[in-house]
């Protein structure tokens, strides 16, 4: 983008504000839809987000609320949705719950693989470690008789 004219977008964005852009995005505006009524790219929206101190934070801030959004509704879409429409439905749920796991981690309900690896040697020199000093002796079976 020429300097002149990616200047004269980004002032574009200033001239909405940020409080209103991140508002729309919060409650659930796509940034591709912003940018394309704005006529910019990722480039300059990107510009735009680091030409002042704390707008990436508070552009993190309204995707985090932009997750609750989508969170709600498809939890909406999913109990309200006609019982003739149910395919829909599911794809609409799906994709909302793909949004909210993408914009806010809270939502991402994916199962972690936890990788554990165990040594015996480990495990062994962690127990004599704790036992410390152990008196070695032999047991002796005791009778009732002989008490």
């Amino acid at each position: 983008m020429g300097g002149e004219v990616g200047k004269a977008k980004i002032a574009a964005l200033e001239a909405v504000g940020e409080d209103e852009l991140f508002e729309q995005i919060a409650q659930g505006k796509s940034v591709r839809n912003i940018m394309k009524e704005q006529n910019i790219g990722y480039k300059l929206w990107a510009k735009w987000l680091d030409a002042k101190a704390g707008r990436r934070d508070r552009y993190a801030t309204a995707q985090l609320e932009a997750g609750h959004y989508y969170a709600e509704r498809a939890v909406d879409t999913a109990q309200n949705t006609d019982p003739s429409m149910v395919n829909v439905a599911r794809l609409q749920v799906d994709t909302d719950k793909w949004m909210a796991s993408k914009l806010n981690a809270q939502y991402d309900t994916r199962q972690r693989d936890v990788a554990i690896n165990i040594s015996v040697n480990d495990l062994h020199a962690q127990a004599a470690a704790l036992l410390g000093d152990v008196i070695d002796g032999e047991a002796v079976e005791v009778d009732d008789d002989d008490v």
